[in-house]
């Protein structure tokens, strides 16, 4: 009980920490900063999910994601607001999973999980965050849909 009590100390350390960083950062690096987001929100949380057999958490977060990718790429603005939602979801697990299980190697997947999203966090807010503007102004820009999604590579 008394290790239990130590790492969650960590973890209230760890999430203090990370309110303390400043907000703002410049879009740069994206070489590296797209495959840490990409390795961390979309391999290892569904590899997480897999292997905690979290069947639930795991399809609808991959439902919000899979909606809020499809809006976007129809133009709607709101499909950011459920790749958000889902990413929240995906740094919820790994903290709910510390405090409520007792299966230590689900225990040592939620920490690799708060470990690779501290990580990523601070990639983004030292090496900035990716650039991704859309442009859905009037008529079509070659592309038929209206639509031209740019990231900044």
């Amino acid at each position: 009980m008394k290790e239990r009590t130590k790492r969650t100390n960590w973890l209230g350390l760890a999430l203090g920490i990370g309110l303390l960083l400043p907000i703002g950062a410049d879009a740069k690096n994206e070489w590296v900063t797209v495959p840490v987001i990409l390795g961390d929100y979309y391999v290892w949380s569904y590899v997480q999910a897999i292997e905690d057999k979290a069947d639930i958490y795991g399809f609808s977060t991959a439902g919000v994601d899979a909606l809020g990718w499809s809006l976007v790429l129809m133009r709607d603005s709101a499909g950011l607001f459920f790749v958000n939602l889902a990413g929240l979801a995906k740094t919820g697990y790994p903290i709910v999973t510390l405090l409520a299980s007792s299966d230590e190697p689900t225990r040592e997947r939620a920490w690799v999980s708060l470990g690779t999203h501290a990580a990523t966090l601070l990639t983004l807010e030292f090496l900035g965050h990716p650039a991704l503007s859309l442009n859905s102004s009037m008529g079509p820009h070659g592309d038929g849909t209206g639509l031209r999604v740019a990231f900044g590579f």
